[in-house]
């Protein structure tokens, strides 16, 4: 039985994450600021997600946790009893501007807190695994390389967030345990929910952009909407379930390469995305070019409903190539997987 400590724990990540660990009878110390009852509740939502048994919430052992003490505000002696496999999973996730100092705290020095506390106090052979996002590339456009970063600029991200997962990679890259080969980062796409069933316990990424629409397309239906998009503009969707198994696969793997993409070998087209939004709901959305928009200036209608998505917008306006390897790439979004996508959350995920 392997041991595992999960920050963060009540994420949609890290509670599919833990519910994965629990079922192949993995020991799981589990670390949030929220209570016991959410992260346990969290948990227990994903076992369903992942067609588990429910009850294995009951091996979770939950314990309190802060990113800004330095020994994370838990008894260490508990979490690092053992040789363990660390998941850094904690971070805050926010598209919204003037909150740079808190995402600094947050992703930068709260993640820079927790590496130096498994550097003090994890058992030899235990590994340390930092969950990020293939978006600290920023908006640079060359392709984005399986290797530990440069510092960059705050404006060559599209926002803050972006900024902060590339300084707190950054900052990872210089410690000790990087240096001794026990670091591996994943690197994740745009997460969604079950490949199998469409089921997602978020509103982030492209859910929050869902809601926005389908808060418009139910108030005035029938009306198009235009965005603009890049021509070849693709999200790399990435449901729950195959990212944690490649998850899995690579931190109980060889960490010779310290730095991976989980991403799938194939984006889906934003134009897909919208033609399968536009099937579910009321509204038909318009892929256009700036050129278009200027020989046609949006509607007073296409105006708001277009800065109501102005945080989900500039991903619609790049073009993405992450190195990728098969044996770190979850399965494709295929037609019929995005249609689960689209179709379950609009009837079970929207706010009644």
């Amino acid at each position: 039985m392997a041991n595992h400590v999960v920050d963060g724990a009540n994420g949609f990540v890290a509670s599919h994450l833990i519910g994965a660990l629990v079922a192949r009878g993995d020991s799981v110390t589990a670390l949030a600021r929220a209570s016991g009852e959410v992260v346990r509740r969290k948990v227990t939502d994903a076992l369903a997600t992942l067609h588990l048994n429910p009850a294995l919430v009951e091996k979770v052992q939950v314990r309190p946790f802060s990113l800004a003490e330095p020994d994370l505000g838990t008894p260490v002696s508990d979490v690092f009893a053992e040789p363990c496999t660390y998941w850094h999973s904690a971070a805050l996730i926010t598209f919204f501007p003037r909150r740079e100092a808190e995402l600094r705290d947050v992703n930068v020095v709260g993640s820079a807190n927790v590496a130096a506390a498994f550097a003090r106090h994890a058992k030899p052979g235990s590994r340390y695994v930092h969950v990020s996002t293939a978006y600290q590339h920023g908006t640079t456009q060359s392709r984005a390389l399986e290797q530990w970063p440069e510092p960059g600029h705050p404006s060559e991200f599209r926002n803050d967030y972006e900024h902060s997962k590339r300084a707190a990679e950054v900052e990872l890259s210089h410690t000790a345990p990087a240096r001794e080969g026990e670091v591996l980062v994943t690197r994740l796409g745009v997460m969604v929910g079950h490949s199998g069933t469409g089921r997602a316990l978020t509103d982030l990424g492209m859910y929050d952009f869902l809601r926005v629409i389908a808060l418009f397309a139910r108030r005035t239906p029938g009306e198009r909407v235009r965005f603009v998009c890049h021509p070849a503009a693709a999200l790399h969707l990435t449901p729950v379930d195959g990212t944690v198994d490649r998850m899995l696969a690579l931190a109980g793997g060889p960490l010779d390469r310290p730095v991976r993409h989980l991403v799938p070998p194939v984006a889906v087209p934003v134009t897909d995305l919208f033609a399968a939004i536009s099937a579910h709901l009321p509204v038909e959305l318009v892929a256009v070019t700036a050129a278009d928009v200027e020989a046609e200036p949006f509607s007073r209608f296409e105006a708001i409903v277009n800065m109501r998505c102005k945080f989900t917008s500039p991903y619609l306006r790049h073009e993405y190539e992450f190195e990728s390897h098969p044996d770190a790439e979850p399965p494709p979004v295929t037609p019929r997987v995005l249609d689960l996508l689209i179709s379950w959350y609009v009837r079970e995920g929207l706010p009644g």
